[in-house]
């Protein structure tokens, strides 16, 4: 019996969780070879890499897209031009929405729903779009992929006629590399890293809180402890205030964008992870904190709890004040460190790409009539 034939739509050129989301998924379907792959895709160069050894499994094909605007036209023209010709057995979109005139089953991955629970942090025009495009993937879609209960329990409130198409598919999570002694003190010494400090990785933008972790940490500092702030990541949408508390405060350190290699180094040297956000539908960086065995101080809001389990130290308000509070016994007591860290590792060996991909192709199975 033929394999079913899936195509899969991956902004790749991009930075963040869908982009990594969808380079990770492509490369545990390939090694499970349970479908015929076809990815439609802005870097097919990116993609290739990432796949590895892996290429001869998977049909790339190349879409290039200008960024910003152009998505329209590369999800709504170039995309469904792409799949008249390959007629797939079921398309999946990665990214919260679905092309126009499509002609086949479709699956479509919800990744969270913010602009509802958290309108104030988008702007008026952003809010509104997204909320049209998921409205309309989420009618048309077979088959609805999300990533957390917590999202899954998002898309039953805004879209209740979704339920029963809904598959909850946690992302995997990969070990961190051990690096060598050597390595981490060259790479701390070329970004600057501090002795002790504590660690933020994420775009940032509103519903991230970056600048409760600033203050917080400065709170602590002025408390006698030396830690200092490290923030990694790009400019996103009403950045403003975390931005004024990093000019501000003039021990921060900010990264707006790192390899892979000296991200890792910023992990492994870590005293403790901090996400004070407002909402997340998985949380990649916090998934990353834990698989490095970084003491994780988290908001107790959607999904974080679900991902960390007893892993992650849970704020009790979204404050300046409630990091501190929550940081400071974690920064003083190397025993409660060390209780953190093997907490979290083994939290996050709980998630694998393998099963995954498993979860992806049963969706795949309910969404597409031709692929059991």
């Amino acid at each position: 019996m033929a394999l079913p034939h899936v195509a899969i739509a991956v902004l790749s050129g991009t930075t963040g969780g869908p982009a990594t989301y969808g380079k990770k998924l492509v490369h545990a379907l390939a090694q499970t070879g349970s479908a015929k792959l076809t990815v439609l895709t802005d870097r097919a160069d990116v993609f290739a890499q990432e796949l590895g050894d892996l290429q001869s499994a998977v049909d790339l094909i190349d879409l290039p897209m200008r960024g910003g605007i152009d998505r329209l036209r590369w999800q709504h023209f170039a995309v469904p031009k792409a799949l008249r010709k390959l007629q797939p057995d079921v398309y999946h979109d990665t990214k919260n929405a679905l092309p126009r005139r499509l002609h086949c089953p479709a699956a479509v991955t919800v990744h969270d729903l913010a602009y509802y629970t958290v309108p104030e942090s988008f702007g008026w025009a952003s809010r509104t779009f997204l909320k049209r495009a998921t409205r309309d993937a989420a009618r048309r879609a077979k088959a609805i992929i999300v990533p957390s209960q917590a999202t899954a329990s998002d898309v039953q409130r805004f879209y209740p006629d979704c339920a029963e198409r809904t598959f909850v598919v946690p992302h995997g999570i990969e070990p961190q590399p051990t690096l060598a002694p050597t390595t981490g003190n060259e790479a701390a010494k070329r970004l600057g890293l501090p002795e002790h400090y504590v660690l933020h990785v994420g775009t940032i933008q509103a519903r991230k809180n970056v600048d409760l972790v600033i203050q917080g940490v400065r709170q602590l500092r002025a408390e006698g402890l030396p830690h200092r702030a490290v923030i990694v990541g790009r400019r996103g949408w009403l950045s403003d205030k975390a931005f004024a508390e990093i000019e501000r405060d003039d021990t921060a350190v900010w990264h707006e964008h790192l390899s892979n290699d000296d991200l890792a180094v910023c992990y492994a040297r870590a005293a403790a992870f901090v996400s004070p956000s407002a909402y997340e539908g998985f949380g990649f960086a916090v998934a990353d904190a834990l698989a490095a065995g970084v003491p994780t101080v988290i908001a107790n809001i959607s999904s974080l709890p679900e991902l960390c389990g007893e892993a992650g130290v849970r704020l009790t308000t979204l404050s300046s004040d409630a990091v501190a509070q929550a940081l400071g016994p974690v920064l003083r007591d190397p025993k409660r460190q060390q209780q953190l860290s093997q907490l979290g590792r083994e939290r996050a060996a709980t998630f694998s790409w393998h099963a995954c991909a498993e979860g992806h192709l049963r969706a795949y199975h309910s969404a597409g009539t031709n692929c059991s």
